[in-house]
């Protein structure tokens, strides 16, 4: 029998692989549309930290911080050693951009020189950030910028996480790639989450739910849309929907009376010394005001002049007091007309208030109006003067309309002794009165003194004539008011005189014996004391001679820097002043102290100085900014004022953007160190004045060097750089000199006095 073979069977074919769905849109357009959405959201929302809002500049940063995250992810394209120098380009090219997105000047970003102003106005606004309400809307500008810039930070670092390559990344044009990881994904979006939820975190949402469902929307887009089949859209979409219904339905149970995180617990933990504060009542005794060196106003003005606090316009037969018109007067009832429409008296004044509390609004000569009140201003007790309904603090801002007379002398020479009636107040003279003890006090009756010229013995109504002032206390200060108007010919030749009287034999001392009568011992007793008691007695005397003429009280104009256009005033310019009434002129300043007081000198006394110069330690100015709007919103909830006086996580992104410009001027430094006597000099004026120290006038090389004997090598430092300029020796300064000459710099002045020393004078290459 014959076998018959059987054929062999073939293999089954292995089932078919499942054809994956094609996801619903490419990897690089779903990551792209994702991040751009929820970085607009998150833009936003934090523009709503500042009033008005910064929205057009926070879009501005949302496209700069995806084009910085788009070349930070093609960096690892270049060679390794590359890389590195690259990403340092990168980064401080966005820095620089966002400062002038942000509303920094250009001259202080573009401009290296500036570089330190920059740093140090970055600084300020991140100081004020714990005491600003938000939304902010003050006229200091720098606050703003840290908030815009605390934004922009949050944006540049959720974009570049977000760009970022990876080893799973998804393929762009070229071959390169950004991460694909769900855990980097959420790691870039947690930084644009931050950015969304701090406002509705300080100020209570019109639209809680709403905004919620917003962020869940976005998030869970940008998380997976990337990687969603087509086929699954449905399914995800549905799953979507119904965890936002159950998220909305638990957020009344979620949302207690109780903060999940205490934001006003934390921003008081935060220590800051106490603002100045002033009593401008003329006390006549031994100084009291603040003499720390803070600077306290910041202020821009076309015109240099003083800073009005109060006027001082009765005097009691003691003291010169804060008195009231008969009737309420109108701001500018005092002001003449031919002075209200004299060109370039009208001058409009920007006060930023700094470490200063007061309910006294500061404004200049007669304040007639106000724009931006961050709080509500009424006038003040006299004309041209005004108070806060509640005390003015740091950071607040407002711009004052005013009235600051500027005649020639040969106007003031000009004008006639014509006073109408309404200013016969400023003619009155209280006398004081004696107890059963001897001691003067204020008392009852008052004395008038006719117009200066006057031949008319006649007093209005209830008052005395000035024949009174012969058998009174003030007999012999009556008799020198006499003899100083005797020879002059017109009421501002009677200034001068009196003026002139102080010239000699009158001591500026702040430690003056206290008296009964202060104003009388001071001519003719001690011949000694500061501001008060120089402006008292002049006062007086002008009141006795028939002029009107009054105490005015505040600030001096403090430094002016032109760079920007703006006045820096501390506390020892605290000052006091007169103002004399001209007809068709009306009130003008004069200032009968001697030069060599803190407040006209412009440094402080010299029993405050330190070590290294006659000033005392004091916060750094900042430049200035172009005019922002600011008008504080008048009807701010106060939960929402409270609970957004201090955003600390965003002082920290601002102050990283201080530390990037700090190490651009650090760089910039150590690449161009000065060179000879004359640049080493003038870094040595710039490292004095940003250390709060700045040289008087007449302080010299040698005068500096014996300030430091306590220091050698310090010492050392400013001789060597006093023979280099003046011997013709090497300006060979060693980095062990530059060492202890900082160190100086930053004595007494804490962390950020050491900052700033090291901004100031810093280490360089070579010396």
């Amino acid at each position: 029998m014959t076998a018959t073979a059987t054929p062999p069977q073939a293999p089954p074919a292995p089932p078919r692989a499942r054809r994956p769905s094609a996801p619903l849109l490419s990897a690089p357009a779903a990551r792209i549309a994702t991040l751009s959405a929820l970085g607009l959201w998150a833009a936003v929302r934090w523009s709503t930290l500042v009033e008005p809002s910064g929205a057009g500049r926070m879009i501005g940063l949302l496209l700069l911080a995806l084009v910085t995250g788009f070349v930070v992810g093609q960096l690892s394209r270049l060679p390794p050693l590359a890389q590195a120098p690259a990403a340092v380009v990168v980064v401080l090219a966005w820095a620089g951009i966002s400062m002038l997105v942000a509303g920094v000047p250009a001259r202080l970003v573009l401009d290296t020189d500036n570089w330190d102003d920059l740093a140090l106005g970055l600084q300020q606004g991140i100081e004020q950030l714990p005491q600003v309400l938000v939304p902010y809307s003050q006229s200091d500008p720098w606050p703003r910028v840290a908030i815009l810039l605390g934004g922009a930070l949050l944006l540049a670092l959720g974009c570049v996480l977000g760009l970022s390559p990876g080893r799973r990344g998804v393929p762009l044009r070229g071959g390169a790639g950004f991460g694909g990881g769900v855990g980097l994904r959420l790691a870039a979006a947690t930084p644009l989450i931050a950015a969304m939820l701090v406002p509705p975190i300080i100020m209570e949402p019109d639209m809680p739910v709403v905004e919620g469902l917003l962020l869940f929307v976005l998030l869970a887009a940008f998380l997976w849309l990337e990687r969603l089949p087509r086929g699954n859209a449905a399914a995800a979409i549905a799953l979507l929907a119904a965890a936002a219904l159950g998220g909305a339905l638990a957020l009344p149970r979620l949302d207690g009376e109780k903060p999940w995180v205490d934001v006003q617990a934390l921003v008081e933990g935060l220590d800051r010394p106490d603002p100045a504060r002033f009593d401008w009542s003329q006390a006549y005794g031994p100084l009291d005001w603040p003499r720390t060196g803070r600077e306290v106003l910041r202020v821009r003005s076309t015109v240099r002049t003083y800073w009005k606090a109060q006027n001082l316009d009765v005097f009691d037969g003691v003291r010169w007091i804060r008195g009231a018109p008969p009737q309420p007067l109108a701001p500018d009832a005092e002001v003449p007309r031919e002075a209200r429409r004299q060109r370039g008296w009208n001058v409009s004044v920007r006060v930023t208030v700094r470490e200063l509390t007061t309910s006294d609004v500061l404004g200049a000569g007669t304040t007639i109006d106000f724009e931006r009140e961050p709080v509500r201003f009424s006038p003040g007790s006299s004309p041209g003067t005004w108070v806060s309904d509640e005390p003015l603090e740091q950071g607040d801002g407002y711009v004052a309309e005013t009235i600051v007379p500027r005649p020639r002398q040969a106007a003031l020479r000009a004008a006639p002794a014509d006073y109408p009636q309404e200013l016969f107040r400023y003619l009155v003279v209280g006398q004081p009165e004696q107890s059963a003890f001897g001691r003067w006090t204020p008392g009852p009756g008052s004395v008038f003194a006719p117009p200066f010229g006057s031949v008319d013995p006649d007093s209005p109504q209830g008052l005395v004539s000035a024949q009174q002032f012969a058998t009174g206390p003030y007999a012999r200060t009556y008799e020198l008011a006499r003899q100083l108007a005797a020879d002059a010919a017109t009421p501002y030749d009677y200034v001068r005189r009196v003026l002139d009287h102080f010239r000699d034999d009158f001591t500026y001392s702040e430690t003056p014996p206290r008296r009964q009568l202060p104003l009388d011992a001071f001519l003719f007793r001690d011949r000694l004391g500061y501001c008060q008691q120089f402006a008292g007695a002049a006062a007086l005397l002008l009141r006795m001679g028939g002029v009107p003429a009054r105490v005015s009280a505040g600030f001096t104009s403090g430094t002016r820097d032109d760079a920007r256009e703006e006045f820096v005033v501390r506390d020892y310019d605290a000052h006091a002043w007169i103002e004399v009434w001209f007809p068709r002129i009306g009130w003008v300043r004069f200032d009968p102290t001697p030069s060599s007081a803190p407040a006209l000198s412009g440094r402080a006394p010299e029993t405050q100085a330190p070590a290294v110069a006659a000033t005392t330690p004091t916060l750094p100015r900042a430049p200035e900014l172009p005019e922002q709007s600011a008008a504080r919103a008048a009807a701010a909830e106060a939960a929402g004022e409270e609970g957004g006086s201090a955003l600390p996580w965003i002082a920290g992104g601002a102050a990283l953007l201080a530390l990037l410009s700090a190490g651009g001027l650090l760089l910039r430094h150590a690449l161009r160190p000065p060179r000879d006597a004359d640049e080493l000099l003038a870094e040595l004026e710039r490292a004095l004045r940003r250390t709060g120290r700045p040289a008087e006038p007449r302080l010299t090389l040698l005068a500096l060097e014996r300030r430091l004997h306590d220091s050698p090598d310090a010492a050392a430092y400013v001789s060597t750089l006093r023979h280099a300029r003046f011997a013709g020796a090497d300006a060979a300064v060693t980095a062990r000199q530059r060492r202890a000459l900082r160190a100086e710099l930053a004595r007494g002045l804490g962390l950020g006095g050491r900052l700033r020393a090291l901004m100031a004078l810093p280490p360089r290459w070579g010396g």
